[in-house]
């Protein structure tokens, strides 16, 4: 074997190194690559997971309250219940409207928990904006509720004193 043959074999050995070398570093980064992007959509998730949680206690909570409201102006005298007749929307219009928004966070948020890495992205891609938007209208539903029973906290409470009064009856 002459000078030329070895260093040729040599040079076909260095390459042959290099190759797989190159194609280890190669699937090391599509590696990292998808790590990082499996990391950043998690991440996401887990902050849209935590909005939803939010609006939902949010909804639950102001749901309390209004039947919470109800029931006690359930146990108020029928003078009371009937000065108070005009406020029957808020139990009639803004508690199922709660009710449906808290349930509607409760469906979304098992929705977006079930997202997996590969479909989970292009669904997270599609469909947050549209989660997002639903929710916040959800919430002006909410503090409209919340605005008509602190109002309707403070005639039931005139009422009250009305009724204690005798000028109600």
């Amino acid at each position: 074997m002459d000078t030329s043959n070895v260093i040729a074999s040599l040079a076909l050995i260095v390459s042959i190194v290099a190759a797989l070398n190159s194609h280890r570093a190669y699937h090391h980064t599509v590696g990292a690559h998808d790590l990082e992007t499996t990391l950043a959509f998690e991440r996401d998730k887990s902050e849209l997971l935590s909005y939803v949680e939010q609006s939902r206690n949010l909804f639950s909570g102001a749901r309390r309250e209004l039947e919470l409201a109800q029931f006690v102006l359930g146990h108020e005298p029928l003078v009371v219940q009937q000065a108070l007749t005009s406020y029957q929307g808020l139990f009639t219009d803004f508690l199922p409207k709660l009710v449906g928004a808290e349930r509607n966070a409760t469906s979304l948020w098992e929705e977006i928990f079930e997202w997996r890495d590969k479909s989970g992205r292009s669904a997270f891609a599609h469909h947050a904006p549209r989660f997002r938007a639903s929710l916040e209208h959800d919430r002006v539903a909410h503090e409209m509720a919340l605005k008509c029973a602190a109002e309707f906290n403070s005639q039931m409470v005139q009422a009250r004193e009305a009724f204690s009064n005798g000028l109600l009856g």
